[in-house]
Order: C-alpha cells, then sequence, then structure tokens
C-alpha cells in the first residue's frame, strides 16, 4: 500500500476561540484542489481561507471539538488534539479583565453604553458553569480586581469611583474623582491603582484619597493594568493610533515602552511562568500574545478580538470578549 502523502506537522496557535484562525503546516496539500480539502474539528468542519502546498489558514467554527483532521482527495491525517476555549456566558458585556476569587467564581460585568444603567452591573459564575447576578447598582461597571482584604473592587466609568464589594454584596464607595475610572490592580503591598481613560494613572491612599502615580496618553477604551513581580506596573492604553505600546512603570513612576508589537492591545496578566500575556483586539491578528522578558512576542491563542483575560489556579484562562466570556485549558496537546 502507498503510504498517505497528506500529513499534518504542526497546528499554530494550539489554543483557540471559535471565529478564530489556525494555520496548520504539513504536506500534500494541493492549491490546485482546493474545492477537496476539508478540515474537521471532530465532526465539525471549519472554514478554510488559504491554501499552499505547505499550509492551511482555518476558522475555527463555533461547535468546534478539540481533534483537527484534514481530508484531501480521499485521504485523512492522524487526528491532533489541540485546545478549544468553552464558552461560560454570552450574556454580558465585558470591557476589561474578568476577576477570579480564592474560591473560582468567575466575576465579569454587563458594563453597557456610556451612562446606562443595566439590570444587572456584574455576574459572578461559579465552578460548576452557573450565572447569577451579584450586583446590580453600579452604572458602567469597568475594571475589577479582587483585594487583598478578599473584597471585589470596580471602577464605574461614568461616575469616577471605585466601589468596594463584600462577599454579601454590600457595596460601599471606596474613592472618588478619578475622571474615566478603568482598569485597576493591586500591587505586591495592597495598594490599588486606578487607571483614567483622560492620561492619569492614581494610587489610592490607605483613606481612600486618590494621588496621581503617572501620566500616559489618553485612551479611547479602558485602561488595563497588571503588576510583575518586581513591583513595576505595566499599562496598556488603546487609542486611535494604527499601533499602540504597553507601558511599563517603576515604582517610582517613570514610564517607558515596554512593546510596540501590538495593534490594539488591551487585557494584561502575568503567567506563572514569568511572561506577560496580552488581549490583541486588532482584527485579523486578535488574540493571546506572549511578551517573554526579552521582549519577544508569541501567539499562543487565536481568537476573535478580545477585551481581557485571567489565570486561573490550574494555569487555565478565562477570556473576556466583547459580549461573551470563555474558559480555555492550557495544558498539554498534540498527536491522539
Amino acid at each position: 500500500m502507498t503510504p498517505s502523502a497528506l500529513r499534518v506537522h504542526e497546528i499554530l496557535p494550539q489554543h483557540a476561540v471559535p471565529g478564530g484562525r489556525l494555520v496548520i503546516k504539513g504536506e500534500g496539500f494541493d492549491p490546485q484542489q482546493a474545492y477537496a480539502c476539508r478540515v474537521y474539528f471532530g465532526d465539525v468542519r471549519g472554514q478554510i481561507t488559504r491554501i499552499s502546498t505547505e499550509t492551511l489558514t482555518v476558522i475555527v467554527p463555533d461547535g468546534a471539538q478539540p481533534v483537527l483532521r484534514v481530508e484531501m482527495n480521499g485521504e485523512t491525517t492522524d487526528p491532533l488534539a489541540l485546545s478549544i476555549a468553552v464558552m461560560l456566558s454570552d450574556q454580558i458585556h465585558p470591557v476589561a479583565n474578568p476577576v477570579i476569587d480564592p474560591d473560582g467564581n468567575v466575576y465579569v460585568t454587563l458594563s453597557g453604553a456610556r451612562g446606562e444603567q443595566t439590570p444587572v452591573s456584574i455576574y459572578c459564575i461559579d465552578p460548576s458553569g452557573n450565572v447569577t447576578p451579584f450586583v446590580s447598582d453600579i452604572v458602567n461597571a469597568t475594571g475589577l480586581a479582587w483585594g487583598p482584604d478578599d473584597r471585589l473592587y470596580v471602577s464605574s466609568r461614568e461616575e469616577g469611583l471605585v466601589y468596594r464589594v463584600s462577599h454579601n454584596q454590600e457595596v460601599d464607595v471606596l474613592a472618588d474623582e478619578l475622571g474615566v475610572a478603568t482598569g485597576l490592580a493591586f500591587d505586591a503591598e495592597g495598594i490599588l491603582y486606578v487607571g483614567d481613560r483622560g492620561g492619569t494613572v492614581f494610587r489610592i491612599e490607605a483613606n481612600g484619597e486618590p494621588r496621581a502615580f503617572c501620566h500616559l496618553e489618553p485612551s479611547v477604551a479602558a485602561y488595563h493594568l497588571a503588576f510583575d513581580l518586581a513591583g513595576d506596573l505595566f499599562v496598556t492604553a488603546p487609542s486611535l493610533s494604527t499601533h499602540d505600546p504597553i507601558y511599563r512603570v517603576t515604582r517610582e513612576g517613570t514610564v517607558r515602552v515596554f512593546s510596540r508589537g501590538f495593534g490594539r492591545p488591551q487585557g494584561l496578566a502575568f503567567g506563572t511562568d514569568g511572561g506577560l500575556y496580552v488581549t490583541e483586539a486588532l482584527a485579523g491578528d486578535s488574540g493571546i500574545y506572549r511578551v517573554a522578558t526579552d521582549g519577544s512576542i508569541r501567539r499562543v491563542v487565536t481568537s476573535p478580538p478580545l477585551v481581557g483575560l485571567a489565570f486561573d489556579d490550574k494555569g487555565g484562562l478565562v477570556l473576556a470578549g466583547t459580549s461573551s466570556v470563555f474558559h480555555l485549558d492550557m495544558g498539554v496537546i498534540g498527536l491522539l
């Protein structure tokens, strides 16, 4: 029997949200017979958008299963496993990172249009996937952070406030006069920082008074903040430019550009491997990218445009799109 000439060698990236574009590297693909080529994710067929003799580009379909195979002219490749995100909710409107508490509950916003009072401000998704209303009286809930006091902190871009929410859903104001308050992050000392879309990052003192920490370019969307282990603050501030940087701010408030390799970077989170993971929301290049300490960039997840991400305690990712939240297992994958 003649061995099959159709093979898949590599899938890039190996983690995907439905709607993202995968590149399949292999051999035996024939552009002259593109009509005869099929890519299946389990039993669900993906849409091929480009074909050459060594690569296929395919859109991951809704309902995709984590097993990929290619068929062409009666030949079928060996199946390969990959990681496909599972939807947790599609009834929300996140504008920044989701937050995960120590018990594994995920918190996401239903932010709404500027000035809109939505019926629910924040939803809680428990580890079993049940989605329930958590807070209902914050206008334009935007940034979320879990505090060292085991409470949820929420910014309101409409009111310029930061709220503190207890487990029993009692809400009080922590700080005000914060401009268009968006991104939130706590440093290693438990001090809260707030990004104002007008261009200021505030440090909230123990008495609740905001103090300007640094100044950046104004943003057309939410500021996103994350601290590294050294205590430096990383910030994205999407603008109308074709390319936006990631900023690195020292503990003294000195601002430097950390990376210029993005079109519209938004949510930020540091992984346990020390890499900075960034959501790229630019159409065509959207997904999750890992920025190493040397500045090198690699896409690790393909997806439609995302606004935020958070790591769970198992190294998986909770991903926030413009109207949906997903969970993605980042475990080992490869040949079945």
